[in-house]
């Protein structure tokens, strides 16, 4: 016979998968708007770096609440940007090194992402073999109920007969309490 523990057991563990897939998943999506950022600074790096030299280069800079700064570069030398090295830590770094830094990270992050999809295909397919698992001792467990043989059955509530004996005193009608029909103390 199935044991009906071991049913909830693989409810469990059902459970349990698809709470992780949700956040590898919830992983992944923020990994990927990092690499998307990632290829917009590069985007802009390079854009920057392909300019002509000694020209000068204007645009505005979004510091955000819809504000944006007027930013101009001239002159035949390469322009330098803040770079986060990490730790909280700026250094500046001509936009050719932060472009080299940016695809670094670039590369890192999608590592990163290509275990956590790794990670993910894994669990999706530990959940279905889980789920399966599941579903077929669920469906052995209908067929014993219902092929076991039926239990003698009580009489059901509306084969009893309503009324009292006539040997029984009369019952009194329940007392109301103000609260509509919750019980009250005098119950």
């Amino acid at each position: 016979m199935v044991d009906r523990a071991q049913l909830q057991r693989l409810a469990q563990e059902v459970e349990v998968l698809r709470k992780r897939l949700d956040e590898i998943n919830l992983r992944i999506e923020q990994v990927d708007a990092v690499l998307a950022e990632h290829a917009i600074t590069d985007a802009v790096l390079e854009a920057l770096l392909g300019h002509d030299q000694g020209a000068s280069i204007s645009t505005h800079l979004p510091i955000g609440s819809g504000i944006s700064l007027p930013y101009r570069h001239q002159g035949a030398e390469e322009g330098v940007a803040l770079v986060d090295l990490g730790s909280g830590v700026f250094g500046e770094r001509h936009w050719s090194d932060a472009r080299s830094i940016t695809h670094q990270r670039r590369e890192d992050i999608q590592r990163l992402r290509d275990e956590l999809k790794q990670q993910s295909d894994q669990t999706e397919s530990s959940l279905g073999q889980a789920a399966q698992s599941f579903n077929s001792l669920a469906e052995t467990i209908k067929k014993q109920a219902n092929t076991e043989p039926p239990s003698p059955q009580l009489p059901k509530e509306d084969e009893v007969s309503e009324s009292p004996p006539p040997d029984a005193a009369p019952r009194r009608p329940r007392k109301r309490g103000m609260f509509g029909g919750d019980l009250t103390l005098d119950d």
